[in-house]
């Protein structure tokens, strides 16, 4: 929580960002008063927090839930999204352990191009696997047999599901929009005790050994 007050629609700005005057001479964009100090604080502390709730996994899911709802201020924890309440972190928190990315997976930007030769709005900016069971909540309940390890398998299939509708305009594409989350799924599926292990070296040495001739025809333009 960054403040007790209710949470406007502009993000915070980062108190740490530094900037230079015309001489030079580099300061931090609020200065050097003690308030400003105490802002870089409780901005860093929500960072922290943020990191620690991360780090706690499902043992964090449910105190995250109690606070969806909470309205008060706190910082920004997705880009080019205004919502900045403590509700919007503890929903982003979640969602950042659930469709669980790969470091490999896509480059920044908002769309890219398909199989068909057209842009395409990239699945999490257009979504995400909560919205057809009605929220973050529904989804939860919904799923609440699964394992940790299962609810992350479901949301990341969901994201390749839509990945692969979109398909791939080439061999590169494929292997920064599609494979990392085939192999992530496998990784998730051994880690909970399935018999992937075969499949998931094969997927492996595609990855490392650039088998271009092993993608799946029906990801890549006709031609």
């Amino acid at each position: 929580m960054y403040s007790d007050d209710e949470a406007s629609n502009q993000p915070v700005v980062n108190p740490n960002i530094k900037i230079a005057d015309s001489n030079g001479n580099v300061r931090p964009i609020n200065g050097d008063s003690e308030d400003a100090e105490k802002k870089r604080q409780k901005f860093n502390s929500c960072q922290e927090a943020f990191t620690k709730l991360y780090e706690l996994k499902d043992a964090a899911i449910p105190l995250l839930v109690e606070h969806l709802d909470d309205k008060r201020q706190s910082i920004n924890f997705r880009n080019h999204y205004m919502g900045n309440s403590v509700g919007d972190a503890c929903f982003w928190n979640i969602y950042f352990q659930l469709v669980d990315q790969p470091r490999d997976y896509s480059k920044y930007g908002y769309s890219r191009k398909g199989r068909d030769g057209e842009n395409h709005p990239k699945p999490y900016w257009e979504g995400t696997p909560f919205d057809d069971a009605g929220g973050l909540k529904e989804w939860l309940d919904a799923n609440k047999e699964l394992n940790y390890l299962e609810m992350q398998i479901e949301c990341v299939q969901w994201l390749l599901d839509r990945e692969k509708l979109i398909g791939a305009s080439d061999a590169d594409s494929y292997f920064l929009n599609i494979l990392p989350l085939e192999i992530r799924i496998l990784e998730r599926r051994l880690e909970n005790g399935d018999d992937v292990k075969a499949e998931l070296d094969r997927l492996i040495e595609i990855r490392d050994k650039r088998l271009e001739d092993q993608i799946p025809k029906k990801l890549l333009p006709d031609n």
